[in-house]
């Protein structure tokens, strides 16, 4: 367990440091504008996908053992869940620019055009999302990250280490990610967080949505 606590502070502690504004000002000083305009978006991503798939290989070769495994009809209902879960995060990215999310465009525009535009890592997109999943929940992703994790239905002694560390770093993302849109968007985004939930829909928009559904078809 000690281990695998341990693996998880190292990669949430890189992550954590690269995502910070400090860091993102020392890269740009030491740097260039340019440079983070254009490269930083993209390295990001790469850095935060190869750590978490080192780590996740190095937790695969802690010694484990089984706690609970879901009897078969339930094994489904939670496979369906996650799915459910993963979905709806997906549908995040209808609302997103995915080239710039993941650096691509950035390097596209600076080579094809020699374009350097944006926020310090080339976001061009400053408007605020609150229609779609964002009209459900503030921070869908994040959700979606906790469901799968929450309905897994085979749990290891390193399984649930690895449920709660990551359970508990989605929590501390969604409120850091909170502070900097408020930073951002000002009364904008406190307004939205008036109307819509952090994490966990209110059964009243479902309602209201089956209430238009069925005015539509009446």
């Amino acid at each position: 367990m000690i281990s695998i606590i341990l693996l998880f502070l190292i990669f949430a502690s890189i992550h954590s440091i690269t995502v910070s504004g400090k860091f993102k000002q020392a890269c740009k000083d030491l740097f260039s504008d340019t440079f983070m305009r254009v490269y930083y978006r993209a390295l990001y991503n790469l850095i935060s996908a190869v750590t978490f798939a080192v780590v996740l290989s190095l937790i695969s070769q802690v010694p484990d053992q089984k706690v609970w495994i879901a009897p078969h009809w339930l094994k489904w209902t939670m496979h369906g869940i996650q799915l459910a879960g993963l979905v709806f995060g997906a549908r995040s990215f209808e609302y997103l620019d995915t080239g710039e999310f993941m650096g691509f465009k950035q390097i596209w525009r600076y080579f094809s055009r020699h374009e350097v535009t944006g926020n310090i890592e080339g976001l061009t997109e400053r408007e605020l999302v609150t229609t779609g999943v964002y009209g459900i929940v503030r921070h869908p992703m994040y959700l979606a990250g906790l469901v799968i994790v929450i309905f897994n239905p085979i749990l290891t002694m390193n399984g649930l280490t690895f449920s709660l560390l990551a359970g508990l770093y989605f929590l501390f993302g969604v409120f850091i990610e909170e502070r900097r849109f408020v930073e951002i968007f000002g009364d904008q985004y406190r307004e939205y967080m008036k109307r819509v939930p952090m994490l966990i829909p209110r059964m009243l928009y479902f309602r209201g949505l089956k209430k238009r559904k069925n005015n539509e078809t009446g």
